[in-house]
């Protein structure tokens, strides 16, 4: 009888004080909302180099690949970009006519210094203010301590010369982008469409 009494007075305890540890409440799976065969919203944002970029720029041009990470430094964004990069240098993304770009909520001098230490040599966009990210659908939010705390959603997105997009690979998906090489080639092969 001692037993069950002091079992159900710590139950009673453990219920009432509040946990030790940060509570971290992670937001449904974000998704993007836009989908494969809509028009890419048009952007600007600065690179890791602290230049402008805008995607209708690129229009009736060349294709475009956008790499985005969830922050600089991070392992499966190093190991995203990387592979980019290992893309490029092979000659899987045809540098002739796909513009490859990678994009993160991280400031321009933190893109400069991870592109740097990864042997990265395309731009790094910078998306500090989130307007690129919210206008793709491409955030999550963790809230954290009843304060909420918004991250990009890792994706490779292939936006074809008239800027629709062809190809979204989202979260662990996009940490390989063999797809999205694939995909930046046989654009290259397609005859323009009028």
């Amino acid at each position: 009888m001692k037993r069950a009494l002091v079992a159900g007075l710590l139950l009673i305890i453990a219920a009432a004080v509040p946990p030790l540890a940060h509570q971290v409440h992670k937001s449904g799976v974000a998704r993007m909302s836009l989908k494969v065969g809509d028009m890419a919203p048009d952007f600007t944002l600065l690179t890791d180099e602290w230049k402008t970029v805008k995607l209708s720029d690129y229009r009736g041009k060349k294709n475009v690949f956008l790499a985005v990470y969830v922050l600089a430094f991070s392992e499966g964004c190093t190991k995203q970009m990387r592979a980019v990069q290992a893309g490029i240098d092979s000659g899987q993304i045809p540098a002739a006519d796909t513009a490859v770009f990678g994009v993160s909520l991280d400031s321009p001098a933190a893109n400069a210094a991870f592109a740097e230490q990864n042997g990265l040599h395309f731009p790094l966009l910078s998306d500090m203010n989130h307007k690129m990210l919210k206008s793709y659908g491409i955030l999550k939010t963790y809230s954290v301590e009843n304060e909420d705390y918004q991250w990009a959603l890792r994706a490779n997105i292939v936006i074809d010369k008239q800027g629709i997009i062809r190809l979204i690979d989202e979260g662990d998906d996009a940490v390989d982008p063999n797809t999205a090489l694939t995909l930046c080639t046989t654009l290259q092969k397609q005859a323009p469409s009028d």
